[in-house]
């Protein structure tokens, strides 16, 4: 447990929107953390060199003002607002946002799958939620899909996504067993659930013999 007199005293001190008012002794770290308390009235936990930096310097709530400012700076949100369109807060205005954040924030969970390998966003979306915004409606947006590249060694752009369920995504991923009959490509569990055969024991004949026919491969 930290011992307050064992490090630098940041309680009364202010940085940015954040006021410490207390240490952290739930992080067993060696990093010291500080409870603070933004001027929004969220209470929040933050390391002590990134409060003495700069970095932090409220809970959150000036990026989503921020974000939210940008939005509405933007030429067309007038004409959007007065058709009664919902701008920042939406399901997709959030898809938008972390559809940035996999790409370019290397704090983020998922970046070594999407910007660590060099997936980006298209000009066209990265500073322009409209643009955007536009798109997702012209190409079947629904609250149930979830966006999709085509090609997921592709950027995220117009001619490589699409909306898709869970089920169709789970059809695209990096890992899966893609087999072509004729001129059509798809993923082994797709073809299986077309054949009606159990994908198990396609799955296994396959990691088998990978230069296996397909004939014995989709035999019943």
């Amino acid at each position: 447990m930290k011992n307050i007199n064992r490090v630098n005293n940041l309680i009364g001190n202010k940085y940015g929107r954040l006021t410490v008012i207390g240490l952290d002794e739930s992080k067993q770290t060696r990093k010291t953390f500080w409870i603070c308390e933004c001027e929004c009235g969220n209470v929040v936990s933050i390391r002590s060199d990134r409060l003495i930096s700069g970095n932090t310097h409220s809970c959150g709530c000036y990026k989503r003002e921020s974000d939210r400012r940008n939005v509405q700076n933007v030429p067309a949100y007038k004409k959007f607002k007065e058709q009664g369109i919902k701008v920042g807060g939406t399901r997709l205005y959030g898809i938008w946002q972390n559809m940035k954040a996999r790409c370019y924030n290397k704090n983020n969970a998922r970046y070594s799958s999407y910007g660590g390998r060099g997936i980006k966003v298209c000009e066209e979306w990265l500073n322009d939620y409209m643009a955007f915004y536009k798109w997702a409606m012209e190409s079947g947006y629904e609250d149930n899909l979830t966006i999709d590249r085509i090609n997921v060694n592709g950027n995220y752009a117009p001619n490589n996504c699409r909306w898709a369920t869970n089920v169709q995504q789970s059809c695209n991923r990096r890992t899966n067993i893609f087999i072509t009959i004729g001129n059509t490509t798809k993923s082994l569990k797709e073809w299986c659930d077309i054949f009606e055969l159990p994908y198990m024991t396609v799955n296994a004949r396959y990691k088998r013999n990978e230069n296996i026919t397909l004939d014995e491969l989709f035999k019943s």
